[in-house]
């Protein structure tokens, strides 16, 4: 129940979530450009395979698991800079997950052709600092815990 003097409890003060909107923008770009890499990848693929050009298996599964993990992410961070703690959350772990992940696979010689390896390494500098940025502290400022 609320009166004249106090805020409903979900009630967000519009600086608050202009300050937060502001903080997630380069998060988002850069999820974005993450996602755009990966669909590109696919469009490639794609390409090559009704030009006749064969394409492993392990590079179709990778460039598609890359691309699901970059619309998931994107639509969490999304979820996160319109208020949502347990998307930040869900983000703050996911990120540096798919880094690794990204971070592995590169360095197995001979797993994935090169120019595979040179985009899946773009993905990984893409998320990088991503993943940096939420993981801040300042960016846990716009999540406080509930009392």
């Amino acid at each position: 129940m609320t009166n004249a003097n106090t805020a409903p409890r979900s009630a967000v003060r519009p600086e608050t979530a202009a300050a937060r909107r502001a903080a997630f923008r380069p998060v988002l770009v850069l999820l974005a450009a993450f996602t755009a890499v990966s669909l590109a990848m696919i469009a490639v693929l794609i390409a090559q395979s009704v030009m006749g050009i064969a394409v492993d298996t392990a590079v179709w599964i990778r460039c598609s698991l890359v691309f699901a993990s970059g619309v998931v992410m994107l639509l969490i961070a999304r979820s996160a800079s319109r208020g949502s703690r347990a998307a930040w959350v869900r983000i703050r772990i996911i990120s540096p997950i798919v880094l690794v992940a990204v971070i592995v696979i590169v360095s197995i010689p001979g797993f994935l052709p090169d120019w595979v390896r040179i985009e899946q390494a773009l993905c990984g500098l893409l998320v990088l600092p991503a993943a940096i940025l939420l993981n801040r502290p300042r960016m846990g400022r716009h999540f406080p815990q509930s009392a």
